[in-house]
């Protein structure tokens, strides 16, 4: 059993965006076996004194909820004595880095302090959305690193080769307790709660309400009354209300409140991803992860490291363009549904036992 903190910025509830769902889950997944501190630090130092909740104690072993973060007081540079203390006081052999602004130059100087803080602990830090750095920030880069640097693509993990840092790839995860497909009649009676047409085709697709998104590539599938678009939105993000009102003027149902997406996943027929823009996401989308655990198939755009990981088949296409995506939907309809694969090898479990084993090496 190790000791183990885990580190991030807006460490907080809803777990409805993707870095710090990252952080959470694995933080998770981590406390069942080891004991975990969760540090949630307020980079403009505005986090009174030591947190609510008072001095949470670690995450045990075999503890699926886990205790919620504690807040920590911080700066931009994680040089408070507050957050030196919290560490010193737990003793942590492996520190886990998930910064919310990913790998920015900013980033490294807070594992820096980090390191600093806790210099007999390993080292590691997740940057889900890709980021590149200026021919002068590369040796502040170096010279800051955390010892292992956790990307989610190829071509991330090339990138920090090629600046001379130690880096490993890392999928995202997926909770296979929570996002299954749906029994023979639950699928019917979601329809039916959230006031959907049983016999209607429903396209989904869940994410923050941004232009970054391509979201407006998704009112093309509405072409009949036969079909129905979702989007539910992220309530950690600012929501922009002209695009809101574009999708809703084109028919399409914009969900954003805190909802139980598990059974958004369950009562819809096909999940749709069509985000371009690299800072639109992580660079893998738990949300494609989720669809082919809940017994969904998925059209998605080739983003980000998911090639890397899910192959192309009959429950997963990938569309460059809106012809393609037209294409590819309209031979789902027709061909029914595909058998979905098992997504079970990418189990908040196993990603985390994953990060553990490299930092181990």
């Amino acid at each position: 059993m190790k000791r183990i903190t885990i580190i991030s910025e807006n460490f907080a509830e809803p777990w409805d965006e993707g870095i710090k769902k990252f952080a959470w889950s694995v933080g998770c997944a981590l406390g069942r076996k080891h004991e975990v501190q969760l540090l949630n630090v307020d980079r403009d130092g505005l986090s009174g004194g030591g947190g609510d909740a008072a001095d949470q104690s670690p995450m045990g072993t075999g503890n699926r909820g886990g205790s919620l973060p504690l807040k920590v007081p911080g700066t931009r540079t994680f040089a408070t004595h507050v957050l030196r203390e919290k560490l010193k006081a737990f003793s942590p052999a492996v520190v886990l880095y998930v910064p919310s602004p990913s790998s920015t130059l900013g980033s490294f100087l807070r594992a820096y302090s980090l390191r600093r803080h806790a210099p007999r602990a390993i080292h590691g830090m997740v940057a889900l959305i890709p980021r590149r750095h200026g021919r002068a920030a590369r040796p502040i880069l170096r010279r800051t690193a955390p010892d292992v640097v956790f990307v989610p693509s190829y071509r991330s993990l090339l990138y920090l080769h090629r600046v001379s840092l130690r880096a490993d790839i890392t999928p995202v995860g997926v909770d296979t307790t929570v996002f299954r497909p749906p029994s023979s009649e639950e699928r019917d009676s979601l329809r039916e709660k959230y006031n959907l047409r049983q016999n209607a085709y429903v396209y989904l697709h869940v994410g923050h309400l941004s232009e970054k998104r391509n979201l407006t590539s998704l009112i093309q599938l509405k072409q009949s009354s036969e079909v129905e678009v979702i989007v539910v939105g992220s309530t950690s993000t600012p929501e922009d209300e002209s695009l809101r009102r574009r999708l809703e003027s084109a028919g399409v149902r914009v969900v954003r409140r805190q909802v139980p997406i598990e059974e958004y996943y369950r009562l819809c027929d096909c999940y749709v991803f069509p985000v371009e823009d690299y800072e639109g996401c992580v660079e893998i989308p738990l949300s494609v992860f989720e669809a082919l655990a809940s017994g969904r198939p998925v059209l998605s755009k080739p983003f980000g490291g998911l090639r890397d990981f899910l192959q192309p088949g009959g429950d997963l296409a990938y569309f460059e363009s809106d012809e393609e995506l037209l294409e590819a939907a309209a031979g789902l309809r027709a061909g029914g549904a595909a058998p979905v694969r098992s997504m079970e090898e990418f189990s908040w479990e196993k990603v985390a036992a994953r990060i553990l084993k490299s930092l181990d090496q």
